[in-house]
């Protein structure tokens, strides 16, 4: 019976060590200043390392690079590999993700010209090539005749020249439905919501109760049979000590 919860015990102990594991802060090779800790071990917010840089992939945009994480205001800074922010403005759609930018956003619209608008009406140089200009103006912007209305999107900055390396407006929170925020701004996860809600290790924990209550009712049983065995003396004991009382009071 003690084997039999020692076993029990002790695999219900490796099931939770392997899923602390699966949570244990990672680094790239190049990024030992990150702190990446929880939630970025989660399905949603996992992470990868590429070219020794730590990665988060978004399906409608692709990679984007992680430089910063602060967990105590819950903002994640990223940098675009491809040098192209308004890009990434462009196609980059967090819905159905945990992530929204972390700054105020405001309405632009993306224009595709066949020619230049205007020399004081800059175009994005990085989606801009020849025979066709890429300007993103306001939404009450007149758009001319010779340009296509490529998208209406809610963005932090519009374009800029002084705004235009790869990462500035690359800011975005998270949130975490059901987290424990103590956890999260200190940066530390003790993942037993997660343990918790894990179905292998719940039906182990059932069916080991189960088990166990079983062999516990079993011994009860025994237990409460010897007892009765003990109080109720043998048949042949009580005929045997009748008839030597018999012999007696004949003899009398």
């Amino acid at each position: 019976m003690d084997t039999l919860i020692f076993i029990s015990l002790f695999i219900i102990v490796l099931h939770v060590k392997a899923q602390a594991n699966s949570y244990a802060p990672i680094n790239c090779a190049n990024a030992s200043d990150l702190n990446i800790q929880f939630p970025f071990r989660l399905h949603e917010f996992q992470l990868h390392c590429k070219q020794n840089r730590t990665i988060l992939h978004f399906p409608s945009y692709g990679d984007l690079v992680i430089k910063s994480i602060s967990y105590d205001i819950k903002k994640l800074e990223l940098i675009d590999p491809k040098n192209c922010v308004p890009e990434v403005f462009l196609n980059l759609n967090l819905t159905n993700t945990p992530f929204s930018y972390y700054y105020i956003l405001k309405e632009y619209q993306y224009l595709n010209c066949s020619a230049e608008i205007s020399s004081s009406l800059l175009q994005v140089p990085c989606l801009s090539g020849i025979g066709h200009h890429v300007y993103v103006v306001e939404t009450s912007f007149v758009v001319p005749d010779f340009c296509n209305h490529v998208k209406t999107v809610g963005i932090p900055f519009s374009y800029s020249p002084f705004l235009s390396d790869n990462t500035f407006g690359l800011g975005l929170t998270w949130n975490l439905a059901n987290s424990h925020e103590d956890s999260v701004t200190t940066g530390q996860f003790t993942g037993l919501n997660e343990i918790a809600n894990d179905k292998a290790l719940g039906c182990i924990i059932l069916f080991m109760f189960i088990v166990v209550m079983l062999l516990k009712l079993s011994q009860y049983s025994k237990r409460v049979e010897e007892k009765l065995n003990q109080k109720e003396p043998h048949v042949d004991v009580i005929l045997g000590s009748y008839e030597a009382l018999d012999k007696i009071v004949i003899k009398k």
